[in-house]
């Protein structure tokens, strides 16, 4: 547990351009978006980089007042980007400031920084770019959380839940209305979203990237086979509109190590409408991963976390139920419940992580890949494939009962 590293500039940025812009900007223009509440940095005395943010270099700013800023930016000017949706800065800024202006009428608030300023114009600094508070908060990468005692982690675990609960209670519809159409045009026609679910439509983003990752690498052991049984099993979504974070895990929260309470809510870029159960899973399944997987992906690697932990599952159920008690998804369908679609919802998940590793596996052998760890996470995906099959049918002997 640490605050967020920081680092000398890897990734330059021009700070005199920035400078000249920061001490005229004053109010909204075309390519100028200043947040609901601005505090604009005419100066800074201070520039690092933080080591996370590698899809979109981060950076900390300290002016001469000792005010501190948060600048994140695109990797690339736009025209260069190979995904625009993976990095859109813009996105996160419009969507922090609509939940920063929620929270002012919201009995339970999403923490997350507010946001000073948004910037299109790329003569700037080269690169679209969005300002915000640095939130002086601490990083915990392992969900056991290594150190804590049994109270300090049950008091973790209480703020992470309720915070989890206030992104999925937060007034969806209030927020379509804040956002501009122009960034979020599928979010303009409210009832061909009601058309399809979550599941659905995620069924059919993730065929397709596979159907292209397999033109270049093995493809997925038993493809058609999960998603068709997620299809077949996949809940609606709740009748009421549902923001999801879209990358909801530990490392993207912030804690105050005094409080034990999460104060910032990071990363942003993925978020949309859907059924809350995703954002559940991803953040949960850790405690359903094996063993080894966990070794493999946390630190220390001595993790006793597990699907063969008795604790580890008992922990698990534990913060479902706990989650239950503030969110309903659906009053008209109890069916529709984090406990009862938990399975359902982790097949889906390691589904998704297999499609990721596949992608490794491609930019591997294109040689694209730069992540230390990318060639043991790239050789994953049979194996996930497997575990997803081993729930499939487990499941279905169950059904049959």
């Amino acid at each position: 547990m640490s605050a967020p590293e920081l680092t000398d500039i890897r990734s330059p940025i021009n700070l005199d351009n920035l400078r000249t812009y920061l001490s005229k900007v004053s109010s909204s223009s075309p390519q100028t978006h200043i947040g609901s509440v601005a505090e604009i940095p005419r100066d800074f005395t201070t520039v690092k980089q933080f080591t996370f943010g590698q899809s979109n270099p981060t950076y900390y700013l300290e002016d001469s007042a000792g005010r501190k800023f948060v600048l994140r930016r695109k990797p690339s000017p736009n025209a260069k980007l190979i995904s625009k949706s993976a990095h859109a800065v813009e996105r996160e800024f419009f969507i922090l400031n609509g939940i920063n202006t929620i929270n002012q009428t919201s009995q339970l608030k999403v923490p997350v920084p507010r946001v000073h300023l948004l910037c299109e114009d790329e003569g700037v600094i080269g690169y679209v770019f969005y300002l915000m508070d640095y939130v002086n908060g601490i990083q915990i990468k392992n969900p056991e959380i290594p150190g804590a005692s049994t109270q300090e982690r049950d008091e973790y675990w209480k703020s992470i839940i309720t915070t989890i609960a206030a992104i999925h209670s937060l007034d969806c519809e209030k927020l379509i209305s804040l956002l501009p159409p122009q960034h979020f045009p599928q979010f303009q026609n409210i009832e061909k979203l009601k058309s399809s679910s979550y599941f659905q439509r995620q069924i059919k983003t993730l065929t397709g990237i596979h159907k292209l990752q397999s033109k270049h690498v093995d493809p997925i052991p038993d493809f058609d086979k999960i998603t068709q049984w997620i299809l077949h099993h996949g809940p609606k979504d709740p009748t009421k509109l549902t923001l999801i974070h879209g990358d909801l895990k530990i490392d993207n929260l912030l804690f105050n190590p005094a409080t034990k309470q999460v104060c910032g809510v990071l990363d942003w870029e993925l978020c949309t409408i859907g059924h809350p159960l995703f954002d559940l899973s991803n953040f949960l399944q850790p405690f359903e991963f094996p063993n080894a997987v966990n070794r493999m992906m946390t630190r220390p690697n001595t993790t006793k976390m597990g699907r063969e932990n008795q604790e580890s599952q008992e922990f698990l159920y534990k913060q479902l139920s706990n989650y239950s008690k503030l969110v309903t998804w659906d009053p008209q369908d109890p069916s529709n419940d984090p406990t009862k679609l938990w399975i359902l919802g982790h097949v889906f998940g390691l589904l998704r992580l297999s499609v990721i590793s596949q992608g490794i596996a491609m930019r591997l052998k294109m040689g694209n890949a730069s992540s230390a760890n990318a060639s043991a996470f790239a050789g994953m995906y049979p194996s996930l494939s497997e575990m997803a099959i081993e729930y499939i049918d487990k499941e279905d002997r169950k059904a049959k009962k």
